[in-house]
């Protein structure tokens, strides 16, 4: 809190709006007159800045608190639509929900796990795919991934040792 007798300078600032224009500094009693002004304002700058760091903080705290409940409200309701949607996948595998308020889609992809790396090299290698092989010794795997569908070498109908593909399902909520 100001003191008082930093509240009584802003008051005397305040009283003499007019100073501004026709004031001078012409001794030593100007010049210290101005500087208990000065700092004055500052004190009265620095309580402004620290009742408003508190109300910021107290702001920011309910802020979070807030949105942490909504937080919590949104993946329940998230929840309910994704166990809507599995429901209604199980019934129509092309099964789709769309509302003027959101969608709620679903997306396959295959999952690459790579299980043993020297052991896909070497298969790579023996069977002369080296295109599949950078010069460091590392599998080109987005380039094996477009050639061999599934992990399966079509022409023997091998599956490339050291490689699982597995099949995963994401879901997609958006609201609009």
């Amino acid at each position: 809190m100001i003191n008082a007798l930093i509240q009584e300078e802003i008051q005397e600032i305040e009283r003499q709006e007019g100073f501004q224009e026709g004031f001078k500094v012409d001794n030593i009693d100007g010049a210290n007159w101005c500087f208990r002004k000065i700092r004055a304002l500052k004190e009265q700058m620095n309580e402004t800045n620290r009742i408003a760091y508190e109300e910021v903080n107290r702001i920011e705290t309910w802020r979070k608190k807030e949105n942490e409940n909504a937080e919590s409200t949104i993946t329940y309701f998230e929840g309910l639509l994704t166990e809507y949607y599995r429901l209604l996948k199980s019934e129509n595998p092309k099964a789709k929900v769309s509302t003027p308020y959101g969608k709620i889609s679903s997306r396959k992809s295959k999952k690459w796990n790579w299980q043993n790396v020297d052991e896909t090299l070497s298969y790579l290698k023996e069977n002369g795919f080296n295109e599949f092989i950078r010069v460091k010794e590392e599998i080109d795997k987005v380039t094996l991934k477009k050639t061999f569908k599934n992990g399966v070498n079509t022409e023997t109908g091998e599956l490339i040792p050291g490689i699982e593909v597995v099949e995963k399902e994401s879901i997609t909520i958006k609201v609009e």
